[in-house]
């Protein structure tokens, strides 16, 4: 018998999430989130039915099969003709998933939240960046270890050359912010600022005239302030320095959205 199993946009949701590896593992957390809602043991043709009303098309003998998967994975067992329940062993994988699916959802959720859709909100962006950088510089200063200071004089290396070579440097400079906020070694500002970096990237290359692309040879040279500073564990002057840095950055995005307004030339909104 062939079965057409629908993807619905739950399913599609569930996918894109990056949780599970195969349309087999979805289905297989799907019917055993089903099977724990119930107060009981629970057949394929129940089973069939809270797929179908979840717009998930399947007949009981493809969900029979995907019973007999997760029984051989010990998460669920059979009782009697009465149907399935899960094991202790199969609501621990449960409440796991649940668990990876919140916080891939939490994170998708701040992604499309922080995303940029005009350049006057880089302005948003840039201090928000600032709040973050400043102590990561701190940090980065107190706890960088070799593999973070040879990881950060990479990127300064390569940002140097960006700039001698006259070659847009507004990437380089940016990662080698972002090492600096991975040598702070708090996993959280890092993430934050590896999304706020993306959207940046995003409409920032969408810009001819960049007004900080401009400031390479600067900014360069204050990195390499900065990059002394954390190699010499002094946590006051990195923070100063890029407290500096930050504030010289945000002030020539506003200078630019200032031009912008000026000339009636303010961006429209970008990706839908």
């Amino acid at each position: 018998m062939v079965c057409v199993v629908k993807q619905t946009d739950e399913r599609k949701k569930l996918m894109q999430l990056g949780v599970f590896k195969t349309q087999a593992d979805s289905m297989m957390y799907l019917i055993a989130r089903s099977i724990d809602q119930k107060n009981g043991p629970v057949g394929s043709w129940s089973l069939k039915m809270d797929l179908d009303e979840g717009g998930v098309e399947s007949s009981t003998a493809t969900i029979g099969r995907y019973l007999k998967m997760l029984d051989a994975k010990e998460y669920t067992v059979q009782r009697s003709n009465q149907g399935r329940i899960l094991t202790p062993a199969g609501k621990i994988w449960l409440d796991g998933l649940e668990n990876r699916i919140a916080r891939a959802r939490m994170r998708e959720d701040i992604s499309r939240r922080i995303h940029v859709n005009e350049y006057t909100e880089m302005v948003d962006l840039m201090r928000v960046r600032k709040l973050i950088e400043v102590e990561a510089a701190r940090l980065a200063a107190e706890n960088a270890d070799e593999e973070d200071l040879k990881r950060l004089e990479e990127a300064l290396a390569t940002h140097h050359q960006y700039v001698v070579d006259n070659k847009d440097p507004v990437d380089p400079a940016l990662d080698f912010h972002l090492a600096v906020t991975q040598a702070s070694h708090n996993k959280f500002m890092s993430a934050v600022l590896s999304l706020l970096a993306f959207e940046e990237k995003q409409i920032e290359s969408t810009i001819e005239v960049l007004r900080t692309r401009e400031m390479g040879s600067i900014y360069v040279v204050e990195h390499d302030d900065i990059m002394q500073a954390i190699r010499e564990h002094d946590s006051k002057k990195a923070e100063k320095l890029m407290e500096i840095h930050m504030q010289a950055i945000v002030s020539e995005v506003e200078k630019q959205v200032a031009e912008f307004d000026e000339n009636g030339d303010m961006l429209p909104l970008w990706h839908n």
